[in-house]
């Protein structure tokens, strides 16, 4: 009887253990989230599952295609973020820093919010351009507004014309997570 509760007790401590550890994971960067959203305008639960899903904060990721960072920053992004501010070339090593990394993230996704603004979905078609890029977001936005659906249509229905199913788990579960504000799983 003893032995059992030495077992629950391990297994209690051990679950109080892991919770702690994804607590202090998943919002240990919240202060420079909070920060770099509120400058750039743009929702911190957003941010924080774009995150989530493009490093699961972890500020040293690198993405196959060179992507660095918290928000997997390309070197593109980072030189288009220099030349507007007027700052000077940001080095790819820097890219790993949560301050720098979580700044250019949330410029770039407020000039994606900013330059589809007038789209039937802001927010779909800004993560689509950061995930799949201007010109196929362009395209998909372009196709969704030649077939225009009578009422209110959803998230889904713009997201039917996205030929890239990747990209397209990507939207829902950033759009899901930002919306329920879960970043445990």
């Amino acid at each position: 009887m003893r032995r059992r509760w030495i077992v629950a007790g391990a297994i209690i401590i051990l679950i109080a253990a892991a919770g702690k550890w994804l607590d202090y994971h998943t919002s240990r960067y919240d202060y420079i989230i909070s920060q770099a959203a509120a400058r750039n305008g743009v929702d911190f639960h957003l941010v924080k599952a774009i995150i989530y899903e493009e490093s699961w904060f972890r500020s040293n990721a690198r993405g196959l295609a060179g992507e660095i960072g918290l928000m997997q920053i390309t070197k593109a992004a980072a030189t288009d973020f220099s030349v507007h501010k007027g700052f000077p070339p940001v080095d790819a090593a820097r890219l790993e820093e949560p301050e720098l990394n979580v700044e250019i993230g949330c410029w770039y996704l407020r000039r994606s919010l900013d330059r589809y603004k007038s789209s039937p979905q802001p927010v779909l078609y800004a993560l689509l351009r950061y995930n799949a890029g201007e010109s196929r977001s362009d395209n998909w936005l372009r196709i969704a507004l030649k077939n225009p659906l009578p009422g209110s249509p959803t998230d889904e229905y713009y997201l039917s014309f996205v030929d890239f199913p990747k990209t397209k788990a990507y939207a829902r579960r950033i759009m899901h997570r930002a919306r329920n504000r879960n970043y445990w799983y």
